[in-house]
């Protein structure tokens, strides 16, 4: 049976969307040069404006990640307004913020496409709203507003609409710790509420999903939370219980390698003095340890009363506000308004459909059906005789014998 961890490195989240921080930052630049570089084109063949020079000076990679992170705990804010589940805003973050990976937030309107991100993750976590519904929640009279940006996300999330995160995990550790005699469960209880307060806000608007699996993310939170908890947990993950002495070990399993069964963390409790020095895999688990330090440091960058920064009216004006009227002024304008690119594409395809269409009957490069044939050597042979439908084909198997 695959591990927890074979099972992930299978899913479209480790394969298509996680990546290092170099790599990361690497895609973000390439996006923005060709965002300036398609938007400068757009720009420079239309009528140049008279109060402002031929071309606007275009957002940096550092200042669509500000807008970005603005953007996501706008998205938060918003779910929260409407009540969503944590399962459903934790999506609704995770594609905002890959969507912006390959596409600039100088091309897509961002404050259209968190809407579109919180509806479609509802449909994604199997809850299906009206969007007349929708809209209203949030004082929106047109839902060709969502509806023409939907598409638009799945092509950008490359058709991988499945986001797993660390909830589940949290709860499993919190079990796991419970099963524990020395551990008191009021500390339990806080630990776990504080870590997911932490999971809400703290993952979400960083880019701890980019590069760490939902367990290790899990296990920053629950470090941040109550460190102690965390060791612990870590500790008892990798250690071992060794077999009872008084079993022959003709039928036992391997204690060691490949094949041994998994630790037994439920069997007598031990002492603080017990040896501890049996480590299974001690190399692994200090590199465990090392990633999760390394989440914890980047959570511990936006911990939950970071909220409301990104609500303080003084950072919007001095760090917001400036961002968006240069946004305003280096935006595409064939993709900024999301209906009306929808109706100019629709209008693209219907007129190559219907090209399409005329080329065939006609066949290729304008041929006849009888130039067809050509391929076959010759000229197709044609049927002279026209037969007629005759009433014995109204019966389906046929006239009568």
């Amino acid at each position: 049976m695959a591990t927890e961890d074979a099972r992930y490195r299978e899913s479209s989240q480790y394969q298509l969307w996680s990546f290092s921080p170099t790599q990361l930052a690497a895609m973000r630049e390439k996006t923005n040069a060709a965002a300036r570089a398609s938007i400068a084109g757009r720009l420079a063949s239309m009528p140049p404006r008279a109060s402002t020079p031929a071309l606007p000076e275009f957002l940096t990679p550092a200042e669509e990640a500000l807008l970005v992170t603005f953007n996501t705990s706008e998205l938060l804010r918003a779910g929260d307004h409407a009540e969503m589940s944590d399962e459903i805003k934790a999506t609704a973050a995770a594609f905002f913020r890959r969507f912006y990976v390959t596409n600039s937030i100088m091309t897509y309107p961002p404050t259209e496409m968190l809407m579109v991100a919180l509806y479609f993750a509802c449909k994604a976590e199997g809850v299906f709203l009206s969007i007349t519904d929708f809209i209203k929640t949030f004082g929106r009279e047109n839902p060709e507003e969502i509806i023409a940006g939907e598409f638009l996300l799945c092509q950008g999330l490359r058709f991988a609409i499945d986001v797993k995160h660390p909830f589940r995990a949290l709860r499993g550790s919190i079990m796991e710790l419970s099963a524990l005699p020395d551990i008191e469960p009021a500390r339990l209880a806080a630990a776990e509420h504080r870590a997911r307060e932490i999971l809400r806000f703290s993952p979400l608007i960083t880019d701890a999903y980019f590069h760490y699996t939902p367990s290790q993310i899990m296990l920053a939170a629950l470090s941040l939370a109550d460190r102690g908890l965390a060791e612990r947990l870590i500790a008892e993950t990798f250690h071992y219980v060794a077999p009872p002495a008084n079993n022959s070990g003709a039928d036992t399993p391997a204690s060691s390698g490949p094949d041994a069964p998994a630790p037994s963390r439920r069997s007598a409790p031990r002492s603080d003095g017990e040896d501890r020095t049996q480590i299974i895999g001690s190399h692994i688990r200090d590199k465990v340890l090392g990633t999760i330090e390394a989440c914890r440091d980047m959570l511990s960058k936006e911990l939950p009363e970071r909220r409301e920064h990104w609500t303080n009216k003084t950072v919007i004006k001095a760090q917001i506000t400036p961002l968006r009227k240069k946004l305003n002024k280096c935006h595409d304008p064939e993709r900024w308004n999301l209906v009306e690119l929808q109706r100019a594409r629709r209008e693209q395809a219907s007129k190559k459909a219907d090209s399409e269409d005329g080329d065939a009957e006609d066949g290729p490069a304008g041929g006849t059906v009888e130039a067809d044939g050509a391929v076959f050597g010759g000229p197709l042979p044609r049927d002279s005789k026209r037969r007629k439908v005759g009433k014995g084909l109204d019966d389906p198997f046929g006239p009568a014998l």
